[in-house]
């Protein structure tokens, strides 16, 4: 009879000794030790759930606390009225299952038992996975801290979703896994998409410990919202075992970096500190250069009706003139579906492409399953904070130049209003809104920048931006290639007609895939440290280095002109940062005056308006269709 305890016992009285031996507590912890009453906001009482047995960290109280190990596993005598009561309880949960729901306090995603320690010893003991039990929620108080904002945002997932057990490491992660899910925030979940969640995240979760997912840094719920954001969710549910364990072992280099690590190099120099035995460029071309490099490029849109499309041909062109006989490039139009962008892949590997630049955020998905599948050809997305390190992404500072196109729209205008129209927030865009204003500011004290979003429903900037009287507008970068349009870059509307363009900020494409070739036909981009890492490495170069320029007009004052030389002469030099010193938003004091320049990954990632912008971040359910799907694959959360 008292067999089975005995064999419980044992597993008791070993953890017991390892917990000694590395100098912890023995005993199960008791959430009542360490949790006072100054540290509870509130509870919450959730009802009768299905928890997860490895979610339950110790008792409520100390009553029972030293008659289990820290695995709940027994370590009191045979003797005790205690072993005889835990050996008949593991006789009926074996014939009957668990016939009462165990009490619990949750407190951070972890569960204490106030009834109920026994039930949970022997479904351990059984290797159960999970158990009835009525929950109630202890709410820590409110606080700055990352863990405290990370668990009120499960909160808040919880009550959409009523999911245990699926835990990320990094704020925003929660919303981006419901969304990825096409929930929107808040949204309750539907039974059946609660159930396919679950079991892809059971079955999951067994596969990724089995291959040692624990010796990780990240957490099951991060490495499963990376593995379905690539082959999906039914990829779980659908395939036999040996193929998701496959899928696991080409993405398990992914797992290894920590969770939302991304590395933005800003230095050309940052990717040629470990390469310095290689032979340096002279005149483009690579002393004892292998043979020809073929690589390829895919476009969104056809050349002639994209400008995104047209300024990356040029780029191209740029190249293919600039490397000659050392590089075959060749353009790919019209990838805009995820099904045209693998099979336009596939058309670029199987014609001998080694380099493959997908030149929008959409395409990142696709580009990660083929650098998967191809492991020998290099991949790289143009976006920026993608936390992948299978490919490569690459961007410009933009807002370095916006910086200087706000100086010069507030040294033109008669008035203080500015206008500033941009399609839809994606990383990077808030900065250039922003840097925009900031550099308004730094001429103008007293300007005030117009925010609209040409990618609203049934928006109209134009009219906007008319019936406010604002003549000084920072529009579109280019008007179509098929268009006569003057409406882009800095311009001087009056009266709906535009009188002159001021200037346009550009990204120099062809100066950026010259750098990336450099050190692919060098040999440092794949044996750089950074490049050996785990990191998800971002290119994100601006003035200084080339790929971001200030085109001005011929009509332009000389002072104009002066004004933006001396400040891009500053930008470019280090001594002038557009986001340092004192900066408010709309709502607070962003940084303090005399301080350094924000951290580039909060430039990145900014979520604010500086409090001379006129306007909103509007929610997503406000943008078109088209503009929602740009959103949501560049993964940036509103």
């Amino acid at each position: 009879m008292l067999d089975d305890y005995m064999e419980a016992k044992k597993l008791g009285d070993r953890a017991y000794r390892n917990a000694l031996l590395f100098g912890q507590a023995p005993y199960l912890e008791a959430l009542d030790e360490k949790l006072g009453k100054e540290d509870i906001q509130g509870e919450n009482v959730l009802g009768l759930l299905e928890i997860p047995l490895q979610d339950i960290a110790g008792t409520k109280t100390k009553a029972r606390q030293q008659s289990f190990a820290r695995n709940f596993m027994p370590i009191l005598s045979p003797k005790t009225e205690f072993a005889s009561k835990w050996a008949n309880l593991f006789d009926s949960i074996t014939e009957e299952g668990v016939r009462e729901p165990i009490l619990v306090y949750e407190y951070m995603y972890r569960f204490y038992v106030q009834e109920g320690n026994k039930r949970v010893s022997v479904s351990r003991y059984n290797k159960a996975v999970s158990i009835p039990a009525k929950v109630i929620r202890i709410l820590p108080k409110r606080t700055e801290e990352k863990e405290n904002k990370l668990y009120y945002e499960f909160v808040d997932f919880y009550k959409s979703s009523g999911l245990y057990g699926i835990y990320f490491s990094e704020p925003g992660a929660y919303e981006r896994f419901s969304q990825f899910l096409g929930m929107k925030n808040g949204e309750i979940w539907s039974s059946e998409l609660c159930k396919d969640v679950r079991a892809a995240f059971s079955r999951f979760s067994d596969l990724y410990f089995a291959m040692g997912g624990r010796r990780l840094e990240n957490t099951v719920g991060d490495a499963f919202f990376l593995y379905i954001s690539v082959y999906g969710i039914h990829s779980i549910l659908e395939n036999a075992t040996d193929k998701i364990r496959e899928n696991l072992e080409k993405i398990w280099n992914e797992f290894k970096k920590s969770a939302g690590e991304v590395v933005l190099i800003q230095n050309p120099e940052e990717m040629k500190k470990e390469s310095n035995f290689f032979t340096v460029f002279s005149g483009g071309s690579l002393s004892g250069a292998k043979k020809e490099l073929k690589i390829a490029f895919l476009y969104e849109r056809s050349v002639a009706s994209s400008t995104w499309a047209y300024a990356h041909e040029l780029g191209r062109n740029y190249i293919q003139d600039r490397f000659k006989e050392q590089v075959e490039s060749r353009a790919m139009e019209n990838c805009s579906t995820d099904e045209e962008v693998r099979a336009a892949i596939e058309e670029a590997v199987t014609w001998g492409a080694r380099l493959i630049f997908t030149t929008a955020p959409f395409m990142a998905q696709e580009s990660i399953k083929m650098a998967l599948k191809y492991p020998d050809v290099s991949i790289l997305n143009c976006s920026v904070n993608t936390s992948y390190n299978s490919i490569r992404t690459y961007y410009g500072r933009m807002y370095e130049a916006k910086f200087l196109m706000g100086a010069l729209a507030a040294s033109v205008s008669d008035g203080n209003d500015l206008g500033y129209v941009e399609q839809f927030p994606l990383y990077g865009t808030l900065a250039n809104v922003n840097a925009f204003a900031i550099g308004a500011q730094f001429i103008n004290p007293w300007s005030r920048v117009h925010l609209s979003w040409s990618g609203l429903q049934n928006a109209d900037w134009k009219a906007v931006f008319q019936s406010k009287g604002i003549h000084v507008i920072s529009g579109p970068e280019f008007a179509k290639p098929s268009e006569r349009s003057r409406e882009f870059g800095l311009y001087l509307n009056l009266d709906g007609e535009v009188q002159s363009n001021i200037a346009v900020s550009i990204y120099n494409w062809g100066r950026y895939y010259e750098l990336i070739l450099h050190s692919f036909l060098e040999g440092s981009y794949h044996s750089n440290n950074l490049a050996k890492s785990y990191s998800a490495l971002n290119y994100y170069y601006g003035l200084k280095e080339g790929v971001i320029d200030v085109i001005l007009s011929r009509n332009l004052s000389y002072s104009s002109k002066k004004l933006v030389s001396i400040l891009e002469k500053e930008i470019k030099e280090g001594s002038l940062l557009p986001f340092s010193g004192e900066i408010h938003s709309q709502r607070e004091k962003i940084h303090s005056e005399g301080t350094e320049s924000l951290e580039m990954e909060e430039i990145v990632d900014m979520r604010w308006l500086n409090d001379n912008v006129l306007g909103e971040i509007p929610p997503l359910e406000s943008f078109t269709k088209e503009s929602q799907e740009a959103i949501l694959s560049g993964g940036f959360l509103l």
